[in-house]
């Protein structure tokens, strides 16, 4: 577990990171106002340091304020525009989209439009900040892989074999039991996200 030291210095050296677009002099002063503040506010409460630092804010929230504030859009270091981030929820929805979007209807349409919602949360999840390597790998396995796999194997296994048997009430019961599995996968993601 990492001590408060490590983690103010962890903190001061992300915003440093962030900040680098900023002038030297200015980057210099931010962190050195932050370390202070940061500091007076340990002194008062020892032991609250996450508490503080989730208090003090993102550090690429507290760099693009510090930019705007000297007029200056947000960069890369190497001077090209900043990427916008997509917002958590964006992906989620699209996970819930493409496990529903087969069954609106019998056109195939739906099913390409599942699959590209589908890739494109994919992607975004992949991309994000707001989840780490563990909780991607985690959340994209409860969402996509096994209700997908769990599909395959229904339908080729028992359904398309089938002489009819399989009756419609079981064929929806797999398939609200799956959509259930995606939307938990989704708050389970939701609830562990970053900032």
């Amino acid at each position: 577990m990492k001590t408060d030291d490590t983690l103010v210095r962890d903190y001061l050296a992300a915003v440093e990171r962030e900040s680098a677009a900023l002038p030297p002099a200015a980057r210099q002063e931010l962190v050195a106002d932050l370390s202070e503040h940061i500091h007076v506010a340990l002194a008062e409460r020892p032991g609250g340091i996450r508490e503080i630092l989730h208090e003090v804010g993102d550090p690429r929230t507290i760099a693009a304020t510090a930019l705007q504030e000297l007029g200056h859009t947000p960069t890369t270091p190497a001077g090209k525009p900043r990427r916008r981030r997509s917002p958590a929820w964006l992906p989620l929805l699209f996970l819930v989209l493409a496990d529903a979007l087969p069954y609106v209807g019998e056109n195939i349409l739906w099913t390409w439009l599942s699959f590209a919602f589908m890739i494109t949360a994919i992607v975004i999840v992949c991309r994000s900040h707001h989840w780490n390597r563990t909780q991607k790998w985690t959340g994209l396995t409860v969402t996509c892989i096994a209700p997908v796999v769990a599909h395959l194997a229904w339908y080729f296994l028992v359904f398309a074999p089938n002489d009819g048997s399989v009756s419609e009430a079981l064929r929806w019961t797999v398939v609200a039991l799956l959509f259930v599995v995606t939307v938990a996968g989704c708050g389970w993601l939701w609830r562990t996200k970053r900032p």
